[in-house]
C-alpha cells in the first residue's frame, strides 16, 4: 500500500498515471463549474456523485464498486479489473492531494473532520481604526429581521450528513432556517437539545430532515424523533404537536429517479444532483412560510435600519 503524503504537496505535482491525471481533469472541471453556478462547497462523496456515471468525458466510469480480481502471487489482495472504473475513495484521495498540492481551494470543498475552534477574541484596534468602525456602523446601520420572525411554525433543518451541512445552508439560510447536522441527532443530548429549543418559542417547531435511503437509518430516524418528542411533551409539558419531525428526503421515489438505488436498495442523499436537492429544500420551507410575512420583515428591518442614524445622534446631543 503506497504511503499516504504529510503535509503539503509541491506545487508542480501532478498525477503520474493517465487515470489518474484524467481523474484529476474530471474533478477540476466539476468543481468549476460548481464555481460558476454558485453551489460550493461540495463534499468528496458528493462530487464522486456529480461525476457519475462517466464525469467529464475524460474516459472514466465511476461506480460505488469497481470490479475487482486477485493479485497473482498473493493470498489477499485484490485489484480493480479495469482501472478506468473509478470509486469514492479514489476521487477523496485524488481531491486530498489536490488539495494538499494547492489546486484545489480549501473553501470549495466540505470537510466534515475540520475541527470548529473555541478561540478567544481580543481587540487590538486603534483608537482612530475602533471609532471610524463605530462612525461606518452609524453611517450605514445593517438592522436584519429573520424571515421565520410571525411565521406560524419554525422551521429546522437536520441532515444526517455533516457534509451536506454547507450544501442545505446555502439554501436554508435565506429563508431564516438554521441547519444541523444528524450525527448528534441519535444521542441524548441531540434529543433533548431539540425538545429545548421548541420549548423555548411562541410557536410549534417543525424539523425537516433529509437522510440516506436506508431501512435501518430509518428506523433510527423514526425512534430518535419520537424520543425527542417525548422530552418535548414528558419533561417541558408541551402538546405532543409542538414539536414534529417530517422526512422530506431521501425517498425511494427519489432516488430511484435519479438512479441512486444500489444493489441492496439503498441510497445515499449526498448523491442527489444539487439542484434537485436545493428545490426539494426550497418546496419543504415554502409549504410553511408565508412569503408575504418575510417580505413584512425585510420592510421593517429597513425602516429601522433608516432611523439608527438618527438616534444615535440624538443620544450623542443629549450626553454632550
Amino acid at each position: 500500500m503506497p504511503v499516504r503524503p504529510k503535509g503539503p504537496m509541491p506545487e508542480d505535482w501532478r498525477p503520474s498515471t493517465a487515470v489518474g491525471r484524467a481523474l484529476m481533469a474530471d474533478i477540476l472541471a466539476r468543481l468549476q463549474q460548481h464555481q460558476r453556478d454558485d453551489t460550493l462547497p461540495r463534499s468528496p462523496r458528493g462530487l464522486f456523485y456529480d461525476l457519475r456515471p462517466h464525469g467529464m468525458g475524460n474516459g472514466l466510469t465511476y461506480v460505488k464498486q469497481p470490479r475487482m480480481e486477485p493479485v497473482p502471487g498473493t493470498a489477499s489482495k485484490r485489484r480493480r479489473v479495469d482501472p478506468t472504473e473509478i470509486a469514492p475513495v479514489h476521487v477523496q484521495e485524488m481531491l486530498a492531494n489536490l488539495r494538499r498540492a494547492g489546486i484545489v481551494p480549501e473553501r470549495w470543498i466540505e470537510d466534515t473532520r475540520a475541527p470548529d475552534p473555541n478561540v478567544p477574541y481580543y481587540n487590538e484596534e486603534t483608537a482612530e481604526t475602533e471609532a471610524e468602525y463605530l462612525a461606518d456602523q452609524v453611517r450605514q446601520p445593517r438592522i436584519t429581521y429573520s424571515p421565520q420572525r410571525g411565521q406560524a411554525v419554525f422551521l429546522e433543518l437536520v441532515v444526517e450528513a455533516a457534509g451536506l451541512m454547507g450544501r442545505c445552508t446555502r439554501i436554508a439560510g435565506g429563508y431564516g432556517v438554521p441547519v444541523y447536522s444528524g450525527g448528534g441527532f441519535d444521542g441524548l443530548k441531540g434529543k433533548r437539545a431539540f425538545a429545548e429549543r421548541a420549548a423555548d418559542r411562541d410557536v410549534r417547531t417543525v424539523v425537516l430532515r433529509i437522510s440516506d435511503f436506508d431501512p435501518h437509518g430509518l428506523m433510527i430516524a423514526e425512534t430518535s424523533a419520537a424520543d425527542s418528542i417525548a422530552w418535548a411533551v414528558n419533561h417541558h409539558g408541551l402538546d405532543e404537536d409542538w414539536l414534529e419531525f417530517e422526512r422530506i428526503g431521501l425517498t425511494e421515489e427519489q432516488a430511484e429517479v435519479a438512479g441512486l438505488l444500489d444493489e441492496e436498495g439503498k441510497a445515499e442523499a449526498d448523491g442527489l444532483p444539487v439542484p434537485v436537492m436545493d428545490q426539494l429544500i426550497i418546496d419543504a420551507i415554502t409549504a410553511y412560510q408565508d412569503p408575504d410575512i418575510a417580505a413584512a420583515n425585510e420592510r421593517e428591518a429597513a425602516e429601522e435600519s433608516a432611523r439608527v442614524t438618527g438616534l444615535v445622534l440624538a443620544l450623542l446631543g443629549q450626553d454632550s
